[in-house]
């Protein structure tokens, strides 16, 4: 079902459903979210309705990420119309996927005789942000990655893929930070929803994107509202501000949009101090040290106001992709960090080959799917080329290694992410014993012609090893006496 949009009093939308009040505006929105609708409520004073909508279903125990607001300050201070801020939210909430949600039975919950009678049971439930992983096959692949379940404070996650209990989850967002291939997602929140929405508003900086705890929204923005000359300023609405991963805020300092983020203390108390202390850490650290940025906490209206009173300093750089990820490799090689940066969350793979062990099978190069990998045959011998902006370390490579021979870390080195590949490994070529053409590495070739005299292989199977395909096929077929060749 398409979005419903309910706009206030005041305000014109095209094909909206229209409102006497925000207590009506709740109404209807509570109803439509009842029947699993997702809703926007558009308006001056749209999150006064949206929390009052919100109350409406915790009642009953309905779905409240399925209820979203728009205030119309947020379009005037992101510089577009309401229209193109109706267009983009709306746009934004189709992504996501609230319906989706973890549920939770909610023992301290007070519940009138009336809820109960109107929803019966389920009005006991509340709706919860659990994390959701969008490509389970992927995530699959990835046998060992256990990184996500290890990022979360409270043991919320188990499984592969990995699936969120309720009743520990707290919507924290930590455990999509770690997602090295970004297949895991909020239900109401996700970086690359969040970064195609920074792109339909056109946001350029310089300016600030202000991560909204949607528990805030109304009490914030209401403070903001009658101050004239604020910079422009986007605002990204989400159940924990924590839930901006790495890649989202480089993209956005790509774009030139500074973070603030806008949350109390006692929202951060209900996502956890212990996710908000390790986000500190983790998240907010690396993006710290590969921008030489630091983000700004606002945890009052009066803190939010004096952030955005500051002149905003950053410029945009050229970034194209609509991908969070690439866009944010795009605005650090715009963006060069001043010295070699080893992070907490996995940003980029920087890998490395012992050469002693590395037999050019290819293996990696195989398997790694972003082809940050490659394995180069040619007359002048064979070697693996690392190109060190497509690396989302998966670590794939590594599992694939049958010598254990190559090693990704969590690295952004600036004197490597500015060029365009590096030869991790080269080796001289064995050549067709019959017509001389590249067979492949040598190393390679003797390192099977080892284990296979280990194995008491007979002659024959080993002479072959130094055959091209052609040949091989000329020797099955007679065409060819590898006994003659040889002498």
């Amino acid at each position: 079902m398409a979005t419903l949009v309910v706009s206030l009093p005041g305000v014109h939308v095209a094909g909206a459903t229209s409102s006497s009040s925000l207590d009506d505006a709740a109404e209807k929105a509570a109803q439509a979210a009842e029947e699993g609708r997702k809703v926007l409520i558009v308006g001056e004073g749209a999150w006064r309705a949206a929390e009052e909508a919100w109350r409406i279903l915790d009642r009953g125990g309905g779905n409240s990420l399925l209820v979203w607001g728009l205030d119309t300050l947020e379009a005037r201070l992101a510089g577009v119309t309401l229209e193109a801020a109706v267009a983009a939210r709306v746009s934004l909430i189709e992504w996501l996927r609230p319906g989706e949600a973890g549920l939770r039975a909610s023992t301290g919950k007070k519940l009138a005789r009336r809820d109960l009678l109107r929803s019966g049971p389920v009005a006991v439930f509340q709706a919860v942000d659990t994390p959701i992983v969008t490509e389970p096959e992927a995530c699959s692949r990835l046998g060992n990655c256990r990184l996500c379940l290890e990022a979360c404070p409270y043991n919320a996650l188990d499984g592969k893929p990995p699936r969120a209990d309720p009743y520990r989850c707290t919507g924290c967002g930590l455990c999509t930070s770690f997602c090295p291939v970004g297949i895991l997602e909020h239900a109401a929140a996700g970086d690359d929803p969040a970064w195609r929405y920074i792109g339909l508003l056109g946001a350029q900086g310089p300016g600030y994107l202000v991560l909204l705890c949607r528990n805030d929204a109304a009490g914030m923005l209401d403070a903001l509202r009658s101050v004239d000359g604020l910079p422009r300023t986007v605002f990204l609405p989400l159940t924990c501000p924590g839930q901006a991963g790495l890649r989202l805020l480089l993209a956005a300092w790509g774009a030139g949009l500074t973070p603030v983020y806008a949350c109390s203390s006692g929202a951060v108390k209900s996502c956890g101090v212990e996710a908000f202390e390790k986000y500190l850490e983790t998240v907010v650290a690396d993006y710290a040290r590969l921008t030489r940025v630091k983000p700004v906490f606002a945890p009052g209206s009066g803190e939010l106001l004096k952030a955005l009173q500051a002149e905003p300093h950053l410029g945009s750089v050229s970034v194209e992709s609509r991908a969070v990820w690439r866009a944010a490799v795009e605005a650090l090689k715009a963006r060069l960090p001043e010295t070699r940066v080893e992070t907490s969350t996995p940003l980029l793979g920087l890998a490395t080959v012992d050469p002693d062990r590395c037999t050019l099978c290819g293996a990696c190069a195989n398997t790694c799917p972003t082809a940050a990998l490659g394995l180069v045959e040619d007359e002048e011998g064979s070697r693996l080329v690392f190109y060190p902006d497509r690396c989302a370390p998966c670590m794939l490579c590594v599992e694939a290694c049958p010598e254990d021979a190559i090693t990704v870390s969590y690295t952004v080195d600036p004197g490597i992410l500015a060029r365009d590949g590096i030869i991790l490994h080269r080796e001289e070529v064995a050549r067709c014993r019959v017509c001389g053409k590249p067979v492949g590495p040598l190393r390679m070739i003797k390192t099977v012609e080892a284990r296979l005299r280990a194995a008491g292989a007979p002659q024959a199977a080993i002479d072959k090893l130094y055959l091209c395909t052609e040949c091989k096929q000329k020797a099955a077929l007679g065409l060819i006496s590898l006994r003659n060749e040889q002498e």
